[in-house]
């Protein structure tokens, strides 16, 4: 019975390592589309349902029978409650076993305490993550279970022309009873965390979004791949002034724009808002994409093989993680580059407001939000 469980949590894990990559691009959309940013409690507990969620399916429906073997008359619905206490009795009966460890040990008990196990993370994370109480958790757990027996019942819904599990009360019953025990233990459950606010989940307003910068990236890459070609197509020094120039120097000039800002509307500023010093835009960009290219230019080409690849690897990395992946996840979207430079992304094509520091922010859309909210609020005091 053990291995069998063992062979088809192996399934359900690799059926979620599938499906979790097929999904992982649509989730980060849907998260940047409520939230401004990845919101890395809802991804956990998101994935965690996903992963919980197949295996259990591999542990209930599989394995799939052959048809040769069913349809043989066996009685396939048991709708007497407790019945595997009979079973577990007449079971211990007819070896002459007794006692705590025999009734542990017996198969029909082992079976029940299974099913109630499955149940258990459903009613954690009800409780934990998304705060229901216990009755929301009970109805929960009992409506998935009887969805279970009667797909079951049905023989997956017709696929196969007759049962070839047994629909059980007990099953209903035993996993409505893990839901209601992983309720009552989800408050010691560590590895769950807590779903924020909605005000803590969403991007801080006026936040220049990591896939806005990418693209804008991808823009000023675009650009200096052209005129790279065109001009300095054979010289790495001149390329690395080039992607300078680009990337500093027009921005210093032009008060925080690039070409690829410009068209993804956000210039670089510091982080009160005000123009960003030659200093500060030349340290973000060392420790940003600029950086990169000029390692991978100049430096990764001078390097052994086996040396320059670790250092390689290590390089893409950092710029990677510090870069996209890390900031993705936090509120400001600021990468590490962005934070050591004391500079941030501003949205909006327009000029600065008095002093330099006022950033018109979100633009008609903003502004409108923010007089319907103000409308809301004088209507409640009213």
């Amino acid at each position: 019975m053990l291995s069998s469980y063992l062979e088809n949590i192996r399934t359900g894990f690799l059926a979620f390592v599938g499906v979790g990559a097929l999904i992982l691009l649509p989730l980060v959309a849907l998260h940047y589309y409520r939230f401004g940013r990845i919101e890395p409690r809802r991804a956990l507990v998101l994935y965690g349902l996903l992963a919980y969620g197949l295996v259990a399916l591999a542990l209930i429906f599989l394995p799939f029978p052959n048809r040769a073997n069913l349809c043989n008359g066996d009685q396939m619905l048991s709708t007497v409650p407790f019945q595997w206490v009979t079973d577990m009795r007449a079971n211990m009966s007819a070896y002459g076993r007794s006692g705590i460890v025999a009734m542990a040990t017996s198969t029909a008990f082992v079976q029940q305490a299974f099913n109630a196990a499955l149940f258990v993370p459903l009613g954690v994370v009800l409780h934990k993550a998304y705060g229901k109480g216990v009755l929301a958790t009970v109805f929960i757990g009992l409506g998935i279970s009887l969805i279970v027996e009667v797909v079951q019942y049905t023989g997956n819904f017709g696929i196969y022309p007759c049962p070839y599990r047994i629909s059980d009360v007990d099953d209903l019953i035993s996993n409505t009873s893990g839901s209601l025990i992983g309720w009552m233990v989800a408050p010691v459950a560590i590895v769950v965390p807590a779903l924020p606010e909605a005000e803590e989940a969403v991007a801080r307003p006026g936040t220049v979004s990591v896939p806005r910068k990418a693209l804008a990236l991808v823009a000023d890459a675009l650009v200096f791949l052209v005129v790279a070609r065109l001009l300095v197509p054979d010289n790495a020094w001149l390329q690395v002034a080039l992607a300078v120039v680009m990337r500093v120097v027009l921005p210093v000039a032009t008060g925080g724009w690039t070409v690829g800002s410009w068209l993804m509307r956000y210039r670089v500023r510091r982080l009160d808002g005000g123009r960003a010093d030659p200093l500060r835009v030349l340290v973000r960009e060392a420790l940003g994409v600029t950086g990169l290219v000029a390692y991978a230019v100049l430096l990764s080409p001078r390097l052994s093989s086996w040396t320059g690849f670790g250092v390689d690897l290590l390089a893409v990395a950092l710029v990677f993680l510090g870069v996209f992946a890390v900031p993705a996840f936090r509120r400001d979207q600021l990468g590490w580059h962005e934070r050591v430079a004391g500079t941030r992304g501003v949205l909006g094509r327009g000029d600065l407001g008095r002093g330099g520091s006022g950033v018109r922010v979100g633009g008609v859309r903003e502004r409108v939000r923010e007089r319907v909210r103000e409308r809301r609020v004088a209507g409640r005091r009213s």
